[in-house]
């Protein structure tokens, strides 16, 4: 009995190897399937007499057992056909054993042909590379995929013809060949541009730091100022993926659906507003990824954030603080990835107009609490930059993009991940965006910095997350002027960018018409007049 046949299954967010074993013996036709097989895997027990029949091998008629180890575990997400198969025909002496342990991973048609798994090939083939097996049998279509975890031989081939000839002359067949990501993945960029955005300097400042240093953006304004324009873009000034998370990446989409190759470049994911949590968080049965998992290394867009659910935001706390996503059910449990670069926009209240230089508000007192209280203050208390978008005059849209442009941009954050680089040996990290505060202080804070945040803590309500994100986009805003130390400018620019609570007044108690709500008034911007009051 060989144990050198594999097959494998998928559990939670991996995949795990199944040794197929099989015993022919005495007794009346039948084929007996034990080891916890879901429904796809018994009916292969129908399928296999028709599939041997077609290309001249028989199917024992007496007793067959498939056994798969381990028993514990069950058995689903991946095909079993191509395993069972072939452990049938060593056992019969049909086939020559494998000299070492390969990979069967396919499912077999009617005429023994080869189909390709529906999802999870890579993760099928990291988890052989685990087990100390480096040799993968596959469809053709499936076979590329398997080739991306590194040291893996991937076999495309067409039927079990292919699958015996393999077994009995394995040097006569070549491995797979990954699809190769571009020879400078920093050149394909997205057609997007910055420069299409005209006017609204601050947001556009904003979206800098935000890329620099891998912080929460918060837009806000009335309709068409250009918040989704602005989110968009993002992902075309971030930077290729690295290994690392390009294969995270690649894990994830694994568990949803074959992946022609491995992802270069950030992904970005807008999901709409009648998203539920499952869809966001991940869920479902069998577990699943959401769209913040899928999102990883890159941007994650909630367009009108108050329109979705209330539980869907609610959920997102954790996964935001933690860059992950854990999921746990009675039968299965999970982790995915979720270090996401998360942007949302939004509406100052139901109508939109509140902020309007031009257009009055017409929602009522009531009307624009409900809005407001849509997004909870522990949430709120989660996005390092807010900005107040005003709208943009007809001479500004029709002027020449707003410096300044994509290419310079481009510049500047390439240096600044060069300087970030340079200062991690000195200060103990890259990126500000998860550093302690103690961390911070201890990279480099002027006194009049510190002063300035000490300050500004007093007057204004900062939670202690508060000040810490504070000194994270001050670090940024160091970083993008090659500054060692954070100056009072650069607290200037974190604080005045911060997301801060509405504060709500009432004039007079009753009757309701007299209750009276006042806002903060939104930052200027060089397009934009003084809000009028509602």
């Amino acid at each position: 009995m060989s144990r050198a046949i594999l097959g494998a299954t998928l559990f939670g967010d991996s995949a795990h190897l199944v040794h197929v074993e099989t015993r022919i013996g005495r007794g009346l036709s039948r084929v007996i399937m034990v080891g916890m097989p879901d429904a796809v895997a018994r009916e292969a027990r129908e399928r296999l007499p028709s599939a041997l029949s077609w290309h001249g091998f028989r199917f024992p008629k007496s007793k067959v057992l498939f056994n798969l180890v381990p028993a514990q575990l069950p058995k689903h997400g991946l095909p079993l056909d191509l395993a069972l198969a072939v452990s049938l025909l060593v056992q019969d002496r049909q086939l020559p054993s494998p000299q070492q342990p390969i990979l069967f991973l396919a499912e077999l048609d009617l005429q023994g042909r080869l189909r390709p798994p529906a999802r999870g090939t890579l993760l099928a083939s990291l988890a052989a590379l685990k087990d100390q097996c480096q040799i993968v049998l596959t469809a053709t279509e499936s076979a590329p995929e398997a080739a991306i975890a590194p040291g893996v031989q991937a076999y495309g081939l067409v039927d079990l013809r292919e699958v015996e000839q393999f077994l009995r002359e394995p040097q006569a067949f070549h491995p797979a060949v990954a699809v190769a990501p571009p020879e400078n993945p920093s050149r394909v960029r997205s057609p997007l541009r910055l420069d299409d955005l005209r006017g609204q300097s601050l947001a556009r400042e904003a979206a800098i730091l935000a890329v620099a240093g891998r912080h929460s953006l918060w837009l806000q304004g009335p309709p068409g100022t250009g918040k989704s324009m602005l989110a968009r873009r993002l992902p075309g000034l971030l930077p290729p993926l690295s290994a690392t998370t390009a294969l995270e990446l690649a894990r994830v989409e694994a568990l949803l659906g074959p992946i022609p190759a491995m992802p270069h470049r950030p992904p970005f994911r807008a999901p709409h507003t009648s998203a539920s949590a499952q869809a966001l968080l991940g869920g479902g049965s069998p577990l699943r990824p959401g769209e913040m998992a899928r999102a990883h290394g890159g941007v994650l867009f909630l367009d009108e954030l108050p329109e979705f659910a209330r539980p869907v935001l609610e959920g997102m706390r954790q996964p935001l603080e933690e860059k992950e996503v854990r999921l746990q059910r009675a039968r299965e449990w999970a982790t995915y990835p979720a270090d996401v670069l998360l942007v949302a926009t939004s509406n100052p209240c139901a109508c939109g107009f509140a902020t309007h230089p031009k257009i009055p508000c017409r929602c009522t007192p009531g009307r624009l609490e409900n809005y407001r209280n849509r997004i909870s203050g522990p949430l709120q208390d989660r996005f390092d930059l807010f900005v107040e978008m005003g709208p943009v005059s007809a001479d500004a849209l029709q002027s020449p993009p707003s410096p300044p442009h994509d290419e310079d941009i481009l510049m500047l954050l390439s240096r600044t991940r060069e300087f970030q680089q340079l200062q991690a040996r000195t200060r103990g990290f890259v990126n500000s965006r998860d550093v302690e505060i103690s961390i911070l202080r201890a990279a480099g804070l002027e006194p009049s910095a510190a002063t300035l945040l000490r300050q500004a803590a007093a007057v204004i309500p900062l939670s202690g997350r508060g000040v810490l994100r504070c000194l994270r986009v001050a670090r940024t805003a160091a970083d993008l002027g090659g500054r060692p130390k954070i100056n009072s400018a650069d607290m200037r620019k974190a604080l005045s960018l911060r997301p801060l609570p509405v504060k709500e007044e009432v004039t007079t108690a009753p009757p309701r018409s007299h209750l009276r709500v006042t806002r903060h008034q939104p930052r200027a911007t060089d397009e934009q007049a003084p809000a009028s009051p509602n």
